[in-house]
């Protein structure tokens, strides 16, 4: 492991700072947790539940910093069943040490099969097992990706597993969540929240949060639609006509920027290259509650006309043509 100095966490944090709308004093905070994490002062558990791995796959598209370096050098990461080298009864043993110590913050990635236990097991056990003595000891947890956070694409309507959502695992077994549990959706989750969140965890504690979803709002504070590129399109009812349109306004062909909370069209991804919306596609409203628990609400609509009541409510999918 290398030698970071004080300017290199400096670097760092400007930039979760500047994904975040923060001034100086916000990437000063981001500086002090990153320098935390690295020093072994706060250790990463990560676990994964029912998912498709991508919150995981994300993480690992991190631009700054690198991935060897974030998992080598920013994070102190004591377990991960997809990147980490441990396996069966070696990576139960590194989770009870973890527990043991009582110095982890979990990141829990993925719902949890709460009606049909063993439709996930983890050495040989419901997966369920070993995730609640984790979330009973545990000072902060972080849903990491909306399947984490609001039960996602697992938790679809007419699943059979009854898969849940961390918040709804945590309250189901009376575990507290208030000041505990925080929530970074979008599929997958943007490393720049993710890590930016774990500083402040580290360095600040508990963030700010929306009371509802539980969500930071330091990167889920404000609207993808007022920040889009085509707001001025909306603005002058220039709608786009087709996907793939490189002008007008995605609205009639379903994009849920309105009701959609990300900071996408400033950081974008994989580095800034491209976002829903760059790439002339509607946003289909990822980092919603109401992501993909619906089969009478599809992704793409045309000619929208009535689409979620708000932030944390329901309502129904527009017309198709």
């Amino acid at each position: 492991m290398g030698t970071l100095t004080r300017r290199d966490f400096l670097k760092i944090a400007g930039a979760l700072a500047g994904a975040a709308g923060l001034s100086s004093p916000g990437a000063q905070v981001f500086a002090k947790g990153l320098e935390n994490i690295y020093g072994g002062k706060t250790r990463i558990l990560w676990l994964e539940g029912m998912s498709c791995t991508g919150c995981s796959v994300s993480l690992l598209n991190s631009e700054n910093p690198k991935p060897l370096e974030l998992l080598t050098q920013y994070i102190s990461l004591v377990f991960h069943g997809a990147v980490g080298a441990a396996q069966g009864q070696t990576a139960v043993e590194t989770i009870e040490r973890a527990l043991a110590a009582g110095d982890c913050i979990p990141v829990i990635e993925g719902a949890i099969p709460l009606g049909m236990p063993r439709a996930q097991l983890f050495h040989g056990k419901p997966f369920a097992e070993t995730l609640l003595p984790v979330l009973e000891k545990a000072p902060f947890v972080v849903a990491a990706g909306t399947c984490s956070s609001f039960g996602g694409v697992c938790s679809a309507e007419g699943n059979p597993t009854g898969a849940v959502s961390v918040k709804q695992f945590m309250e189901h077994h009376g575990l507290p969540t208030h000041k505990r549990l925080i929530c970074c959706p979008s599929c997958p989750t943007h490393p720049a929240s993710l890590i930016g969140t774990l500083a402040h965890l580290s360095t600040v504690g508990y963030p700010e949060v929306d009371r509802e979803l539980l969500t930071p709002v330091m990167f889920y504070g404000t609207s993808t639609h007022d920040n889009c590129p085509r707001f001025h399109d909306y603005n002058k009812h220039i709608f786009a006509q087709e996907l793939g349109d490189q002008k007008g306004c995605l609205f009639e062909l379903g994009c849920l920027g309105p009701l959609t909370y990300t900071k996408c069209p400033e950081r974008q991804w994989n580095g800034g290259v491209n976002w829903c919306v760059r790439a002339s596609a509607p946003c289909v409203g990822c980092s919603s509650p109401e992501f993909a628990q619906r089969r009478d609400f599809p992704f793409y609509r045309n000619r929208e006309g009535l689409q979620f009541a708000g932030k944390g409510g329901s309502g129904h999918g527009g017309d198709e043509s």
